[in-house]
């Protein structure tokens, strides 16, 4: 009886066959698992340059005070001013124009006991800002409120600047000189809104028959360091008159 084996052969075809798709399956798996390849940097990668601290020192806040004292005095004196000032007011602005000319001197004592250099400048920056254009509205406007009306918001926005600076200073002999010359101007907004609306009725805050807001010679119990806005210019064809929005300094408007 012949013997019959119970195994299959493999054929050469079959072998062939079965170690091509294992081959395959090796290069597919090799593929996938083999990392991405980085992208070659074109060029020197740019260094981080950290920008300088600067302090904001006692002798920064009063030579910052000089040029705004400075520039207050600028715009008072501006013809644009002076020539729309009445026989009445006249006298009174000039006065307040002298009244911040003799606070540099004040201020170039203090900063000098400080061995600062005192600031003979405007604020460039706040000028730029609003106080070149409160002037240009007022030359194109030529109405004679105008000149009290800045004179006014020139005053309000020297007494916030003080009142602001009093929260910044380190020595407390500083504060205390910031507090008088913030006082000083606080008087002088006072007296200007006096001028524009007076008696004692017009000390505390009141509306018009429209219900407009009339000037206060006391318009809040404590002083304000929101924003100073004073309408200036010509009317324009709606019936309005440009909005002037002064801000006391800030970080990049301070002189350091």
């Amino acid at each position: 009886m012949k013997k019959t084996s119970t195994s299959s052969p493999i054929s050469r075809r079959a072998m062939l066959r079965s170690s091509g798709a294992l081959a395959a399956t090796t290069a597919v798996l090799a593929a996938c698992s083999s990392t991405k390849p980085s992208v070659a940097r074109i060029g020197e990668s740019p260094t981080t340059v950290k920008l300088e601290d600067i302090a904001v020192t006692d002798v920064v806040l009063l030579r910052t005070a000089m040029s705004m004292e400075t520039m207050a005095a600028v715009m008072l004196t501006d013809s644009a001013v002076t020539a729309l000032a009445s026989k009445d007011t006249s006298p009174v602005i000039a006065a307040f124009a002298a009244d911040h000319i003799s606070h540099l001197e004040d201020l170039r004592v203090l900063i000098s006991a400080r061995n600062g250099e005192a600031y003979t400048g405007t604020n460039a920056k706040l000028m730029q800002a609003y106080g070149q254009n409160a002037l240009d509205l007022v030359a194109s406007g030529k109405l004679p409120e105008d000149a009290l009306a800045l004179t006014l918001a020139v005053e309000t926005l020297i007494a916030s600047t003080y009142q602001y600076f009093v929260s910044l200073a380190a020595q407390p002999s500083v504060r205390a000189d910031l507090v008088q010359l913030g006082g000083r101007s606080s008087r002088r907004a006072a007296v200007a809104a006096q001028l524009i609306n007076g008696g004692t009725g017009a000390f505390a805050p009141a509306n018009d028959k429209d219900g407009v807001a009339l000037v206060a010679t006391l318009p809040s119990a404590f002083g304000s360091l929101s924003t100073v806005q004073v309408k200036l210019g010509p009317v324009n064809e709606v019936g309005s008159r440009t909005t002037v929005l002064m801000d006391t300094p800030s970080l990049n408007s301070l002189i350091y």
